[in-house]
């Protein structure tokens, strides 16, 4: 795509947005510009015949006295507070345009990030866009309207000036058109050149935001002071940051050089067109009123110009900066790449993957190689293996959160490909080894696992009451409505055992027809361990169920067994028929049991 072509498409997708935020508004900016665009040629015909009328009434000569002095500055007073209220009116529009803009750009940003595949985020560069986006939508995104703006208004000034100059003498408007070339040349090196910094830097930058949250938050805090790491990291951050200063100011010292030689080339030809027209008065073709205007034309004129070119440069950045949101938003969803139907709810026959492989973006080799195997329905399905197997891979991968390199995993005979993602998501849940720690009351902790039910008491109740942490929630400061977590005023913090509880209750509470818990009870003590995984057979009797864990006495509550290595599935099976074939599981049972019983033996013999 030419850059050109690029900078249309990104006007045409944002003109019809910002009409969209609020047309109204737009038709009032429009309009103010307009009547300010002519209020400053309006004053400068009235100076003329001001400075004139001036004159005439210091040499004696004035025919009315001062009943024309008076008008003429009753017309200047008017004109300048209709100026001036014009201003203001133009301010309050522009702040409520501006309010509702980012708020608008926000929402679609969110909205747009939730609506990606899960593998975007697998990518560092996507996170460098991200980053790029989001400074693009907040800033260059809502700026071009009122750069458009100024520059209408500049234009039509500018236009009603030249006109004044061309009257005078047509060189003068020749020499104000000249000094367009090199400032637009100018400002326009200037822009690409900072774009270009700008993408080159992204990388840095989100290492040095990084690395100052990091200093400032409550999860680095412990190891930075366990390890001493402060002074490290800050030496890390500073480090990076002067190399991004001196990158800035690099392109500073170069733009500098280029900005002194137009600003001389301006002022020779401005310093020209003045000696001209003093000797235009010097030969008396020109009264005191007609030289005081052009004067005020001829510098008025080179603001304006030196504005419209600083403008236009702006612009032309600003709509660079903005395709990056237009090439963000046009990114296919994930609701793009589904079918058309309903889930088959409930669940009859199973779910079979289909020599299934996933390789995450940039990988050398797949994470998940050509699995197969079938879940009967209502099973449940313990997913084992060493860090790096694959399981949270595959988990993604059951959840519908990744579309699979090759394979496929249908359901009830129908391919996840052909369900609708909303349809898809809406009976699944899950809880996450990295689950969400959310600042909200317990309640609402609860019920966002199924946000139709978020204020139904009584089912929530019931949930925990199945989940078994009515105890935990009565003994807490506010009960339900106690807000969880430090980060905000009445806030009461958990053990992440305790989270994990809530999480757990969290993804319970949703009603489900398959669900998926990596690690649900990696953070809890043995005995709240085996009553909650005793509890969590109950809670998915009936239900698909697969859950992740390193704990293998866990698995002996499965109805089967995955075993997985280096991606690729090398054992199926119950408990007892893995333990009997000797195999993989086998090994890491009893490796994981022999932790248990050396100790055991240890105490038996008074060790």
């Amino acid at each position: 795509m030419e850059p050109s072509f690029s900078k249309l498409q990104t006007l045409r997708f944002l003109l019809p947005i910002l009409w969209k935020i609020s047309g109204v508004a737009l038709v009032l900016l429009i309009g103010i510009t307009l009547i300010q665009a002519v209020i400053p040629i309006a004053q400068l015909s009235l100076t003329s015949k001001l400075v004139e009328e001036a004159a005439q009434l210091f040499q004696g000569n004035s025919v009315s006295g001062l009943r024309d002095v008076w008008l003429l500055v009753i017309l200047q007073f008017v004109l300048l507070l209709i100026s001036a209220l014009l201003g203001s009116v133009f301010k309050y529009t522009q702040q409520f345009f501006n309010e509702r803009a980012t708020l608008y750009f926000d929402e679609m940003m969110s909205t747009k990030v939730n609506r990606l595949p899960l593998s975007y985020f697998d990518n560092h560069l996507n996170y460098d866009r991200l980053q790029r986006t989001s400074f693009s939508i907040q800033m260059q995104g809502i700026s071009i309207v009122f750069i458009m703006l100024t520059m209408i208004q500049s234009i039509i000034t500018v236009t009603g000036f030249m006109v004044v100059l061309y009257q005078f003498h047509w060189l003068l408007s020749v020499g104000m058109f000249l000094l367009v070339v090199p400032m637009l040349w100018t400002y326009l090196y200037e822009s690409k050149a900072s774009f270009k910094l700008f993408v080159q830097q992204t990388p840095d930058e989100r290492m040095s935001s990084f690395l100052s949250y990091l200093l400032k938050s409550r999860e680095g805090a412990k190891e930075l002071r366990v390890f001493e790491l402060a002074d490290y990291l800050i030496g890390k951050w500073k480090l990076i940051s002067k190399r991004n200063i001196e990158r800035k100011l690099a392109l500073e010292r170069k733009t500098i050089g280029i900005s002194l030689g137009m600003q001389m080339i301006s002022l020779a030809l401005l310093s020209g067109m003045l000696l001209f027209a003093l000797n235009t008065g010097a030969n008396g073709r020109l009264e005191i009123g007609q030289y005081v205007a052009l004067v005020q034309a001829l510098f008025s004129t080179q603001t304006l110009i030196q504005g419209l070119a600083q403008g236009y440069s702006n612009l032309h950045q600003n709509l660079l900066h903005a395709s990056e949101v237009v090439s963000f938003v046009r990114l296919a969803d994930k609701s793009d790449q589904r079918g058309k139907a309903d889930f088959p709810s409930p669940i009859k026959q199973g779910i079979v993957v289909n020599n299934l492989s996933f390789q995450y973006d940039g990988a050398p080799s797949p994470s998940i190689e050509e699995l197969s195997f079938t879940v009967k329905a209502g099973e449940t399905i313990a997913i084992v293996g060493d860090n790096g197997a694959g399981k949270t891979t595959l988990a993604k991968c059951l959840l519908g959160l990744y579309s699979p390199s090759s394979g496929s995993i249908a359901i009830d005979g129908m391919d996840y490909a052909e369900i609708r993602a909303a349809s898809l998501r809406s009976r699944m849940s899950a809880i996450f080894q990295d689950f969400v720690q959310y600042p909200f009351p317990v309640w609402e902790n609860i019920g966002l696992g199924e946000l139709a039910e978020l204020n139904n008491r009584d089912r929530l109740k019931q949930s925990a009451e199945q989940a078994n942490i009515v105890s935990f929630i009565d003994k807490l400061p506010e009960g339900w409505d106690t807000v969880l977590g430090i980060q905000f005023d009445g806030g009461h913090e958990l053990s992440y055992g305790q989270w994990q509880r809530i999480a757990l209750n969290r993804a319970f509470f949703r009603d489900f027809d398959v669900i998926v818990l990596d690690e649900p009870t990696a953070s809890l003590d043995p005995m709240t361990e085996a009553a909650i995984f005793e509890n969590l057979m109950m809670l998915t009797r009936g239900k698909t169920a697969f859950f992740i864990t390193h704990r293998l006495g866990s698995c002996r509550f499965a109805d089967r067994i995955i075993v997985l290595k280096e991606g690729r599935l090398v054992e199926s099976g119950d408990h007892e028929t893995l333990m009997n074939k000797d195999g993989e599981y086998a090994a890491m049972f009893r490796k994981q049991a022999g932790w248990y019983t050396k100790e055991w033996n240890k105490q038996k013999l008074g060790v």
